[in-house]
């Protein structure tokens, strides 16, 4: 009786029980059933996540159930891609780093991103070696932000970083889209996987301070990084707005069930410098002292609404910018690091 493979049918399960249709899978360009998050994707799943066409992928699998001669293979590739994102295991090939701390909030919107920046930058500043990984997947700004093109390539050790003007490395998945506007459809596993990817995979060489930028929630990016890699803490991104506080302070309870380090939190968009030397607080009166008082741990500092941040960040220039507030973001996270460790 012939097999018949389709296309609701799980990776995992078609791998199991007909060995010989791995190479299909790979040989299609369909890297999921190396790992343990993509083999549980239906074949029609991965076929539409790595944009392959599903009816030459099932025609061959059934070819290869059956013991028949499969004529749609692709020649061999060293580093499979889905959409042109290599992202095959490579061991854990990370160099030494002697902090490692995220960023985060729970809330969108917030400058997650532009503080994990200014904090990569201003550490630079004093003499660190500074990495940054971008774990929002799918909606990475880092490389922007930085003003960084191009496409990491493999070296002996492992993937290679890209490298700001100033010399932060960085890793973020928009380096490895054919296209910045490309989407990254991807489930929350196969999202949690590229991240360990980005942490294992990448050679990060010898760094003082790693930054994570995190997304927004408190599910699959946020509990990956909290559980899987070596945090020495997290630093807290919020703003004064009492609807951006509640959601924020979710993020506060998860890292506190998870048994995380709150080792300072930042009040973002915290004011607006009027021509006359005023600060007009834009989105209401400032929220730090709940902050400090939920979190136990200090207010690494205030940073305004500056509309030369936003200048510098869309033009990929966020190396140039220079504060007070930026100043002192830098010294208090420094010592924040040395007390919670």
């Amino acid at each position: 009786m012939a097999v018949e493979i389709t296309a609701d049918m799980i990776i995992h399960d078609v791998v199991t029980k007909y060995p010989q249709t791995l190479k299909v899978f790979q040989g299609h360009g369909l890297p999921c059933t190396a790992c343990e998050v993509g083999s549980r994707e239906s074949v029609a799943g991965g076929a539409r996540t790595h944009s392959l066409q599903l009816e030459p992928l099932l025609a061959d699998l059934n070819r290869a159930a059956n013991g028949e001669p499969v004529v749609g293979l692709k020649p061999e590739r060293k580093m499979p891609t889905g959409k042109g994102i290599p992202l095959q295991m490579a061991g854990q090939t990370g160099g030494k780093i002697r902090h490692v701390v995220a960023v985060m909030s729970g809330k969108g919107g917030v400058g997650k991103s532009l503080v994990t920046g200014l904090t990569a930058i201003a550490l630079q500043r004093q003499g660190m070696k500074v990495g940054i990984l971008d774990g929002d997947i799918t909606g990475p700004s880092i490389a922007r932000m930085f003003g960084i093109k191009g496409n990491p390539e493999k070296g002996a050790e492992g993937i290679e970083p890209l490298v700001s003007k100033t010399g932060i490395k960085i890793i973020s998945m928009n380096m490895f889209l054919p296209n910045a506007t490309d989407p990254v459809i991807w489930r929350g596993p196969m999202i949690a996987s590229a991240i360990k990817q980005f942490w294992g995979d990448v050679d990060w060489g010898r760094l003082d301070y790693l930054l994570i930028d995190l997304p927004p929630g408190t599910s699959d990016a946020p509990m990956t990084v909290m559980q899987s890699l070596p945090l020495d803490g997290v630093v807290i991104v919020s703003s004064p707005q009492l609807l951006a506080l509640d959601v924020v302070k979710k993020c506060i309870k998860m890292v506190q069930t998870l048994k995380g380090k709150i080792i300072g939190v930042v009040e973002n968009m915290a004011y607006l410098t009027l021509p006359d030397g005023q600060q007009m607080e834009v989105y209401g009166p400032s929220q730090g002292t709940d902050l400090v008082v939920t979190t136990g741990s200090p207010l690494l500092t205030q940073l305004p609404i500056d509309p030369q941040i936003a200048k510098l960040c869309d033009a990929g220039d966020i190396e140039d910018y220079d504060s007070p507030a930026f100043t002192a973001l830098a010294n208090n996270f420094i010592k924040a690091v040395k007390l919670a460790r």
